[in-house]
């Protein structure tokens, strides 16, 4: 009797360790899950799809931590303002009595509009082109956005937004509607006071330059070339010029095409950057030679260029309206690379920018802006375009290609 009740005692002892092993097995586990179920946002609400900003800026705010209302939780005081942590594919600002900047989201091609006077943003439009990795803007609010197929080809798309979404802030988005332009546009550039594109397209003996309007239509064949890697810029007043793609220390060249269909020569130097001024003869021009780079303005076609005391591309610069003669640029605190040019159009090498302003009439720089005391996110700065007002210019960080608004004015 004994050994019976000692076997029945053991017996239970076991059996309530192995139940209050199963418990604490069972209730880790069950912490286990909880512990990964918050980790993926289950049990969260579903992803907003609504509201005047759009889906992707305003639920990539919201869990960044801004304000989801469409308005960053910056003040409109702030001379800085980071309008979307959002990557942005092209931005351009708006002929009207209030300075308004326009953009394109890079992973859905839906344009936005931001005021910088109220840090107000809206989503202009819900068509979705996805992977847009190049985007224009005019002046009038046309829009070309440029992607790659799933077989490499280059897509070009003109079109425009749907006026009704400027009456009011409380209206829906509409669609982007517009055409395709041809297939293997190597590079493009819109005229911002007229109705016309300038590309670029590929043919078996090198390029065809090639004029159109934003409906595909009115083609004409202005130039051809051998040589196949150029770059265009509009001039402004109904020309374009024709630049080498700079490589850094290899001789550049830029030309400006004549009705005539000749090349007249604009400017000639080593890793050759331009920005030409829309209003202007005057032109800003950079050089990068082994790591070195600098920054030469010309007041006029006929003055001779003069160097400046600060080291950027011309890529940095942007002209301020008008004839002032005045340019704004972002300056690198330091290059990091002997082949600067070449690593920085690649993305390997990436700078902090301080600002400043050119007076290219005097050939004289101020500094005009320190991010460092604002941001601490490193300021590479890309796309720079001043509003027609004068009053702010609007760049992407290249590191990330947020988009981002410097008021001018202290």
């Amino acid at each position: 009797m004994t050994l019976l009740r000692l076997v029945i005692t053991g017996i239970a002892v076991l059996a309530l360790g192995a139940l209050l092993g199963w418990y604490y097995f069972l209730h880790g586990a069950q912490q286990q899950v909880t512990t990964d179920s918050a980790a993926r946002s289950f049990g969260s609400g579903a992803p907003s799809f609504e509201g005047t900003a759009g889906s992707t800026y305003q639920n990539a705010a919201s869990t960044l931590g801004e304000s989801v209302g469409g308005v960053s939780t910056s003040t409109p005081a702030a001379r800085l303002w980071e309008v979307s942590q959002v990557p942005v594919a092209g931005l351009g600002w708006q002929n009207g009595s209030v300075p308004t900047l326009r953009f394109v989201e890079r992973s859905s091609g839906n344009v936005l509009e931001a005021t910088p006077s109220d840090h107000g943003i809206m989503r202009l439009t819900d068509t979705l082109r996805p992977e847009i990795y190049a985007a224009l803007i005019t002046l009038d609010g046309s829009v070309l956005e440029r992607s790659v197929d799933d077989s490499g080809t280059l897509i070009t798309f003109a079109g425009n937004v749907a006026t009704t979404t400027e009456t009011s802030a409380t209206s829906s988005p509409d669609m982007l509607q517009g055409v395709e332009l041809p297939q293997g546009i190597r590079t493009i550039a819109a005229d911002p006071l007229s109705d016309t594109l300038y590309y670029a397209i590929a043919q078996p003996s090198g390029i065809s330059l090639v004029s159109t309007n934003w409906a595909g239509q009115k083609e004409k064949q202005l130039y051809s070339s051998p040589l196949t890697q150029w770059r265009l810029i509009t001039d402004g007043d109904g020309g374009v010029v024709l630049l080498q793609a700079p490589a850094d220390g290899v001789e550049g060249y830029a030309y400006r095409l004549q009705k005539n269909g000749s090349l007249s020569l604009v400017a000639q130097a080593p890793g050759l950057t331009l920005l030409p001024d829309a209003s202007t003869t005057a032109l800003l021009f950079g050089t990068s030679q082994g790591g070195t780079l600098s920054l030469f303005t010309q007041s006029s076609a006929s003055a001779s260029p003069q160097r400046l005391s600060i080291q950027t591309v011309a890529d940095k610069c942007a002209w301020g309206p008008g004839k002032s003669l005045t340019a704004y640029c972002g300056v690198p605190t330091q290059t990091g690379s002997q082949q600067f040019l070449d690593d920085w159009y690649k993305g390997i090498v990436h700078t902090s920018d301080t600002f400043y302003e050119v007076d290219a009439q005097a050939a004289s720089t101020t500094l005009l802006y320190d991010p460092t005391g604002d941001t601490q996110n490193g300021l590479d700065v890309e796309d720079p375009m001043v509003d027609p007002s004068g009053q702010y210019i609007a760049f992407t960080n290249a590191a990330d290609q947020s988009l981002w608004i410097l008021r001018i004015a202290p």
